[in-house]
């Protein structure tokens, strides 16, 4: 196994790791039997440390001779004995190094903190493929994904509150105030304690929106000390690493989640556009013009059916649909 890789176990095992970092880490995990077996080795090997892990009187010295000696009565070293000592370890040596170097400075039960069970390996994913998917979280939190977006976050959420992002979601976060919950999307993280927020990626997965419903939230930079702070109907905006806020004037922002719908004097046109990216939808107008047309009405929690009815009523139109088509028609 190369140095990065046992570098990266070496973080992982530490809890340096982010959390977009931890997902990528543990989903490769999953696809490797050689590192999945290297990491359970890792695990393995350490238990005798957990004896006394708060002792003072801590001896790295003793304690990285005693590593070795076990390592090696269990064949997991190399046996070319006539190479230099640092040549002969094999990477789940160095791995152990890496650790003994945390548990030398004194915190030696930072290690077992962090150590993950085996059943822990792994990740969840949610796509929401057919329309809007529903998440329920292991701490209460829900998540609402637009179409298209995907969620994803270790099996041991209750260790840690994160999740990672792809597309657009509606988030209702339960309360904790000892373990807040981040979001990562992008280069942004969205760091809150109970609230309910909008995350949107735009064209450029780097670049992000956020809208805060209720509570407050976070918003931050990966890498870098830039951040703003969100408070209700206020709006975040991520493009091109700057970090910008306004307030969000759109009524019809969430509306993919809640249908509910307020519109006043609004083009036809622009009015059918929302019904379709809401609804996922197509829409065909062909032989219309909707250039003139404009309306001022509200929707709440109605079908798409029972919209594009009113308003083929209140224009004259006719209303065919197809699965997912529809055709307005004089």
């Amino acid at each position: 196994m190369s140095r990065s890789k046992d570098i990266q176990m070496a973080r992982y095992l530490a809890g340096e790791m982010t959390m977009k970092e931890e997902i990528a880490f543990l989903d490769e995990s999953e696809h490797s039997q050689a590192q999945l077996s290297e990491l359970k080795n890792m695990e393995k090997n350490w238990k005798y440390f957990d004896q006394n892990p708060s002792r003072k009187d801590w001896d790295s010295g003793k304690a990285w001779n005693q590593l070795h000696e076990k390592l090696e009565s269990e064949g997991l070293l190399d046996d070319q004995a006539d190479r230099p000592v640092q040549s002969r370890f094999t990477p789940l040596l160095r791995i152990a190094a890496s650790i003994a170097l945390v548990l030398a400075i004194g915190i030696p039960s930072l290690y077992f903190g962090v150590i993950r069970d085996n059943t822990e390996l792994s990740i969840k994913h949610h796509l929401a493929e057919e329309g809007v998917a529903t998440v329920d979280l292991p701490d209460g939190s829900r998540v609402y994904l637009n179409k298209g977006s995907e969620l994803s976050y270790s099996i041991a959420f209750k260790n840690q509150r994160a999740v990672e992002l792809q597309g657009e979601a509606f988030f209702e976060v339960m309360s904790d105030p000892q373990n807040p919950f981040t979001v990562s999307s992008g280069e942004m993280v969205v760091t809150v304690l109970g609230t309910s927020f909008n995350v949107k990626q735009l064209d450029s997965p780097s670049d992000l929106e956020v809208y805060v419903k209720t509570g407050k939230v976070r918003v931050s930079l990966e890498k870098s000390e830039q951040y703003i702070q969100l408070e209700p109907e206020e709006f975040g905006l991520v493009e091109s690493r700057k970090l910008s806020s306004s307030i969000q004037e759109d009524p019809n922002y969430i509306s993919w989640k809640t249908k509910d719908f307020k519109f006043v004097n609004s083009a036809l046109i622009e009015v059918l556009q929302e019904l379709e990216e809401s609804y996922h939808v197509d829409i065909h107008t062909e032989d219309l013009d909707l250039s003139e047309m404009r309306i001022t009405t509200s929707y709440s929690g109605q079908s798409i059916d029972a919209i594009l009815e009113t308003i083929g009523t209140a224009f004259e139109m006719s209303v065919n649909h197809k699965e997912n088509s529809y055709f307005l028609t004089k």
